[in-house]
């Protein structure tokens, strides 16, 4: 009987060992698909291969924006189209040596120190005997804003240098002591030098202490849609997705390329509206008059940088006459010229501009100046600064893959370093792919108006301002615009309070728009927003070809076009145009027609056409407003958009905006 009882607890517990193993192995598998999903993590980050999660994101989230005024669509950025044109870039490193001399930072001198490294002296000269010298060259500027005026005279330095204060650019020299002397390494570094804090007035007794303010940081790449950003930088995206961060899914840019866009940011205005209001942005010194969020940030005891690469193409002088004055305390641009000028310089397979300046790439001096700018103030004092890259995503939209590891490590560092407890970050770009094939895409349209904007709120400012926080939350699935990050930057400068008054001026171009620190209203609209209806993405189109008067839309566009080159004096320079054929013409639905239903009989509607001219085969996009019965068209040219490149097509004139639509006779092709 004892051995009865004996075999029966036995199998209970085989009984119950078997259901918890059923239990396990079913728990693993469902898993494992997950776990095959995740790749070797990158300095500690796990990230998924691209696609992994795409499905899910889209039943998720079918819309970025899905408001009774406004329906973005949600993009899958791994489609079968777009994996058909796909091609991730693999990463091209400058130099595979390691640095001979390294500028560090000693805390408690509050200077750079150089550091010679002799093992990598000793790999280099492939000798431990050989005696070599180091020298650097200062990097002088002042005369002008926007160059450096020359170099100093060469210096020999020694192990443990301490970089002179007045020192904030060099460039460095290693060679043999032998005659003639062999070129070791060369180098170059910028420093961002330790300014003391100005002595503060001390508070009266029982008085309140002001508040805190943030830092704010703008990280910007060039031509970088929130849809590529996730097919080409999907460990980038997904550490964006951690706490603290927050997606803008409805911004939508304003203008057609980097000038108006980053302009409307940092100034609230249009170059139009500029011109009509406060002076030419074609002409020199108009860059400095302007109101800039520069000049708020520094009357409100901030301090201020700001950098970018690829001098030719920077945002304030491509084609504009840049500032005669030195717009921030910290500004890069006379260092840039100096590295393409005197180092030896690099572009990578197709690219235009430069890739790497030395022995490294050009976007590693733009973030390690903000790296450096923000260790030695952030926890000192509020600072405000912005650093933007072009040279590796303006021209091939698919660079940005091989990057993706660069951003993040940037990224990273500035947590670790913990930067970003005392800074509101903005990551962001202008607009998306403005020509080539991810145009031709059906989406195509989405994603050359639709730029990624991420904004990360430190957890002390999200427990000081929880309804701040809660509305920054809200309006990610609202509609925005670059006016209303604008306003956004104001309304953090006035949190801390400044000089200029408790309430700044807000947009001038668009008085409706606000802080995104407000919730946004359910039912805006894009004029609301101020957008233009060409680059507005919240009403549907659908393609028209039935309609007898359809293929009439795009000659009158033409028309338009032609009288704009006699308007602006250039007909003796530029072709007129003629038409090849008309890629597509769309109809503005209106979000109250569904998708199958049949299209109202309108007189007048708002069209949307796609043609090639016979001249050198250029494509161009127009919003139009046409009557089909007197076939009265509407039309601003300069909102055009020209969907190829034209970098060849327009040698014979400067005018940045005409150069997207004239075909110079010199530049005519057979």
């Amino acid at each position: 009987m004892g051995f009865r009882v004996s075999t029966g607890h036995f199998s209970i517990k085989l009984f119950a060992f078997c259901v918890i193993l059923v239990i396990f192995l079913i728990a693993y598998l469902t898993n494992w698909d997950d776990y095959t999903r995740i790749k070797p993590t990158v300095r500690g980050f796990a990230y998924p291969t691209p696609g992994g999660n795409s499905t899910r994101d889209t039943l998720l989230n079918k819309y970025f924006v899905h408001t009774s005024k406004c329906m973005i669509p949600y993009i899958d950025p791994f489609t079968d189209g777009a994996m058909k044109i796909y091609s991730p870039r693999k990463f091209i490193p400058c130099s595979n040596d390691s640095a001979l001399v390294s500028a560090l930072y000693d805390g408690n001198l509050k200077r750079y120190v150089l550091h010679i490294n002799e093992p990598v002296a000793h790999k280099l000269l492939n000798s431990t005997d050989k005696q070599f010298n180091c020298f650097y060259r200062e990097i002088l500027h002042g005369q002008e804003a926007d160059t450096y005026d020359t170099l100093g005279p060469s210096k020999y330095f020694s192990q443990y240098y301490v970089v002179p204060l007045h020192v904030e650019g060099m460039l460095l020299d290693c060679e043999t002591a032998e005659e003639p002397p062999v070129k070791i390494q060369k180098d170059a570094y910028m420093f961002i030098q330790y300014q003391e804090k100005p002595h503060a007035a001390n508070p009266r007794k029982g008085s309140t202490p002001p508040p805190r303010k943030p830092s704010v940081i703008m990280y910007g790449i060039d031509t970088l849609s929130r849809i590529n950003l996730r097919r080409t930088m999907p460990v980038v995206y997904e550490f964006l997705k951690r706490p603290g961060w927050y997606e803008m899914q409805g911004y939508n840019k304003v203008g057609d390329n980097s000038f108006p866009n980053i302009f409307a940011i940092v100034s609230g205005y249009s170059p139009e509206k500029a011109k009509e209001h406060v002076c030419d942005t074609d002409k020199s010194g108009c860059l400095d008059e302007m109101p800039m969020i520069w000049k708020y940030f520094k009357n409100a005891g901030y301090l201020t940088a700001y950098a970018e690469d690829e001098s030719s193409s920077n945002t304030f002088n491509y084609l504009k006459p840049g500032f005669t004055k030195k717009p921030t305390d910290y500004y890069f641009r006379p260092f840039l010229r100096a590295l393409e000028n005197k180092m030896d310089n690099y572009n990578c397979p197709d690219c235009r501009m430069t890739y790497c300046y030395g022995r490294r790439l050009a976007n590693s001096y733009i973030y390690d100046y903000c790296r450096q700018f923000m260790q030695r103030y952030v926890e000192d004092r509020p600072i405000f600064g912005m650093f933007w890259s072009n040279h590796f995503s303006h021209d091939d939209y698919f660079m940005p893959s091989a990057m993706q590891h660069k951003v993040l490590g940037d990224l990273l560092d500035y947590e670790r370093d913990g930067s970003l407890e005392h800074t509101i970050m903005i990551f962001f770009a202008d607009h998306g792919a403005r020509f080539g094939s991810l145009l031709n895409l059906p989406e195509g349209f989405l994603d050359e108006r639709l730029p990624m904007m991420f904004i990360y709120l430190p957890p002390w400012f999200r427990k000081e301002y929880p309804e701040l926080t809660a509305a920054l939350e809200l309006n990610q699935h609202r509609l925005s615009s670059n006016f209303d990050l604008h306003n956004t930057l104001k309304h953090i400068i006035e949190l801390g309070g400044t000089p200029d008054g408790p309430t700044l001026p807000k947009s001038f171009d668009c008085p409706t728009c606000q802080s995104l620190f407000h919730p946004i209203a359910e039912n805006r609209t894009c004029p609301e927003a101020g957008i233009a209806d060409h680059w507005c993405t919240c009403e549907p189109y659908k393609t028209i070809g039935s309609l007898e008067w359809s293929d009439r839309i795009a000659p009158r566009v033409i028309e338009k076009m032609n009288e704009y080159f006699v308007l602006k004096n250039l007909s003796h320079l530029c072709s007129n145009l003629s038409l090849n054929y008309i890629h597509n013409t769309e109809i503005k639905t209106g979000l109250e027609i569904s998708w199958d239903g049949e299209l109202p009989q309108l007189e007048t509607a708002v069209y949307r056409t796609k043609f090639k001219v016979q001249q050198n085969s250029a494509d161009f996009q127009a919003t139009v407003v046409f009557n089909n019965i007197t076939e009265a068209v509407e039309v601003n040219v300069e909102s055009i958009s020209r969907t190829n490149s034209y970098a060849e097509d327009s040698t014979c004139i400067n005018d940045k905006i005409a150069k997207l639509y004239c075909i110079c006779f010199s530049d005519l092709k057979p």
